[in-house]
């Protein structure tokens, strides 16, 4: 278990959760799925295609190079400032955070906190480098004005705030996801806007952008008049 001999460094956690090692990018999975992709990208860019790019990071386990590690002074790494369930919550809000307490039975220390929470930014640091070599490709290639790019998570991540690790609950740590959408030909870029949106829209809206007709009976609607408003 974790705290048997006290906390040890990002690359001596057992379990794997976490690990710091000296190594490229593609090492691990995300830095292999970037080199496909823009190996992808050379061989459709002359015909119409989707492409669909699944990172693994920031999840479970924190295990992005040293080098992103490093990014980041582990000193300054804060503590979450809510770490107790919200007064007067209902049980069936919160859970055991098995996903990664059921390899730490008594629960984290401070310094194994301050780790993972590190860890964690750091994975974000590694994903967004590899986004970053699959949008460079983009441009090289020239295929930036007339694609549409559309960036998003399948959950959010807790990291000890409300007492809860990872995901699979109602808090807005949980449910609320980034969502980039990039269209060809926008001049106003780079804006936030507060319409209410789910990820069962982005297949509404790429069909709408790409003169398609979709079946009948979809969730989702076309986010276009957000867009272009």
């Amino acid at each position: 278990p974790a705290d048997v001999d006290g906390p040890r460094p990002p690359d001596q956690i057992p379990i794997a959760r976490v690990e710091k090692r000296d190594v490229p990018d593609d090492a691990y999975l995300d830095g292999k799925i970037a080199d496909a992709a823009v190996q992808k990208l050379r061989d459709v860019k002359d015909t119409p295609f989707f492409l669909g790019v699944g990172f693994w990071k920031p999840h479970l386990p924190f295990n992005a190079p040293a080098k992103y590690w490093d990014m980041y002074d582990a000193t300054s790494i804060e503590p979450p400032s809510n770490p107790q369930p919200p007064v007067g919550v209902p049980p069936i809000a919160m859970h055991d955070s098995r996903e990664l307490l059921r390899d730490y039975k008594q629960g984290l220390t401070d310094e194994q906190t301050q780790t993972m929470r590190h860890g964690y930014a750091a994975a974000i640091s590694y994903v967004d480098t590899q986004i970053g070599k699959v949008l460079d490709e983009l441009d090289r290639l020239d295929l930036r004005r007339n694609t549409i790019i559309v960036f998003w998570s399948d959950h959010g991540f807790h990291l000890g705030e409300h007492a809860l690790w990872c995901k699979t609950s109602n808090f807005e740590l949980d449910a609320r996801v980034p969502l980039i959408i990039s269209v060809p030909g926008k001049t106003d870029t780079g804006r936030s806007c507060r319409a209410l949106t789910e990820l069962l829209d982005i297949y509404p809206t790429l069909a709408d952008y790409c003169d398609l007709h979709p079946p009948h009976g979809l969730e989702g609607v076309s986010l276009r008049s957000v867009i272009e408003n």
